[in-house]
């Protein structure tokens, strides 16, 4: 059961609650009651001025989101750097790493052991499927050098670590969408990733994740489903001169239905975040004389001297 919280709204008990409930009506009969629930929160939307304001348990989590971003390949790191940022999370998890990889019996069983764990846990899966038995001894023998380097680290000193190399990757925050472009651009037939984050739609190359295409939102006019596939229309910025009725380009993207709505739907919570930060924005830079009304003055004749009041043509994205 997926639970989307809004801040302020929802605490970890009504969502307990709520699966709880949900969990009743489609089991009926006798409950278990030795049945163990994980919660798995997650950011839904990443906005970069908030990191000023990150307490370490956010940091936390947004560490470990990370690396699930990571370890379904959604993240583009080396093979080296998987292994420092994987002995991170070890630390960060486990402690200091108390027995050397060259420890004998039943001390070296437990620490190879601990490191196929984390190896499990925090190292990139499509890494290794590719690796030979000599070679992954060769790599927990890597991995318990660069974890015992961090001994005496705390653990929120090893998160800010992990997400300051995290946040070098200008996609940080990004929901990645696997797709196949359906139009010539970027390019027929070829498999992408759709970066879908604050600023708007990054069309990445599959392989490199090198950005191809960048789709800002004030550009975006048109976007959903469309005969199975994701559209995008996108027109020229303000500045340009173009007809509002002349689209551009449409861009079409081939991906399951699941993700088409997963995505349209955070593509619409994005925009509406923007518009209620500008809207926030212009009540704040409202001159004071708004403010300072007269109150002799009737509700219609305040309605019709806000500026609220006022025609304004709208060039927000629509929804398909």
């Amino acid at each position: 059961m997926r639970t989307p919280v809004a801040p302020g709204l929802l605490q970890v008990c009504d969502i307990i609650s709520k699966w709880e409930q949900a969990s009743k009506e489609q089991h009926t009969g006798k409950s278990e009651n030795t049945r163990t629930v994980r919660l798995t929160y997650k950011n839904r939307l990443y906005f970069s001025p908030q990191v000023r304001g990150e307490s370490e348990r956010e940091r936390l989590l947004l560490a470990y989101q990370t690396n699930e971003a990571i370890l379904a390949g959604h993240f583009p790191v080396n093979k080296e750097l998987s292994l420092e940022m994987a002995a991170l999370l070890a630390q960060v998890e486990f402690g200091d790493f108390e027995r050397p990889f060259s420890a004998a019996g039943s001390a070296q069983t437990k620490s190879v052991q601990t490191l196929k764990q984390v190896l499990e846990r925090f190292y990139p899966k499509h890494y290794r499927k590719t690796t030979s038995e000599e070679q992954l001894r060769q790599l927990l023998q890597r991995l318990s050098v660069r974890w015992a380097s961090l001994r005496g680290r705390s653990s929120p000193e090893c998160v800010r670590i992990y997400l300051t190399v995290a946040r070098k990757w200008p996609f940080f925050g990004a929901k990645l969408f696997e797709a196949e472009s359906v139009t010539a651009s970027p390019e027929q037939g070829a498999r992408v990733w759709l970066a879908v984050h604050e600023d708007g739609i990054s069309v990445l190359e599959h392989n490199s994740m090198k950005p191809l295409v960048s789709l800002p939102y004030k550009n975006l006019g048109t976007f959903g489903g469309c005969n199975q596939d994701l559209m995008l229309v996108v027109g020229q910025s303000a500045g340009q001169n173009t007809s509002k009725d002349k689209p551009t380009e449409k861009h079409l993207f081939a991906m399951p239905t699941s993700k088409i709505r997963e995505m349209t739907l955070l593509i619409s919570s994005y925009v509406n975040s923007a518009h209620q930060l500008k809207a926030a924005a212009h009540h704040l830079s409202a001159p004071a004389l708004l403010v300072a009304q007269p109150v002799t003055l009737k509700s219609k004749e305040l309605r019709s001297k806000s500026p609220q009041a006022k025609g304004r043509t709208s060039k927000a994205p629509t929804l398909l």
